[in-house]
């Protein structure tokens, strides 16, 4: 990677004898290799390349791009809370969703593991809020019929308290969830301390286009590791 201009602030650059390069004007000293190296994994993430085929691919290992994944999605979850405070007024639609992976939905007790969140709908782009865990309501069955009793306090919970705003049946939101449910089967389940970061990585690649989300990405990149 031949580079003469600093990637942080402009400036011009000079080689190191540890091969390492230096801005003449904010003094930064980087790796032009790493930097590349950094480029690509964010191609790859944008490609929606596993972590696993990336490692491969460039040569690296499987942790060092499974924390670059995990990065780029903290940086993602940052990215998603600023636009929405910056575009909040502008939100008129929204709608509770329920999520559960595709081995789980066939067993109705396992709907006390889904991931509910809620999808708020502006400008043909979406937000995501996510909800806490259901297993509050989750309790030990005693007698012969209080866990069918239980599950039919939890269904009349559910239809009571879903949270709904809905202009028209077929909108943003409805697209978003159809383009959710294909970006999130592969994975075959998620962990719950995951799955906030994975919300957010379809969020991103629903509301922007791939090279808009190169254009993103390599921005905030460049903000977390400019100091």
């Amino acid at each position: 990677m031949e580079q003469k201009i600093c990637f942080y602030c402009n400036g011009r650059l000079y080689q190191l004898k540890n091969r390492m390069v230096k801005c003449s004007l904010c003094a930064k000293k980087y790796s032009l290799l790493k930097l590349q190296r950094d480029f690509d994994v964010i191609d790859a993430f944008v490609e929606s390349t596993t972590a696993r085929a990336c490692a491969i691919k460039l040569n690296l290992s499987y942790q060092v791009v499974f924390n670059r994944y995990e990065q780029i999605r903290k940086l993602l979850i940052r990215h998603s809370h600023d636009y929405y405070e910056y575009k909040r007024d502008k939100l008129d639609e929204f709608e509770e969703y329920m999520y559960i992976c595709q081995s789980k939905k066939k067993d109705y007790t396992n709907i006390i593991e889904s991931q509910n969140f809620i999808t708020f709908a502006y400008e043909e782009k979406v937000y995501n809020f996510l909800l806490p865990s259901l297993k509050r309501f989750q309790t030990k069955p005693s007698g012969n019929n209080s866990e069918v009793a239980h599950q039919n306090e939890f269904k009349k919970f559910m239809l009571t308290n879903r949270i709904s705003k809905l202009k028209t049946l077929e909108n943003t939101i409805i697209k978003f969830w159809r383009f959710f449910e294909v970006f999130i089967t592969p994975y075959k389940g998620v962990k719950s301390e995951y799955f906030l970061s994975y919300l957010k990585e379809a969020e991103f690649k629903f509301n922007y286009n791939k090279k808009e989300q190169k254009e993103i990405l390599t921005y905030l990149w460049s903000l977390e590791h400019s100091s």
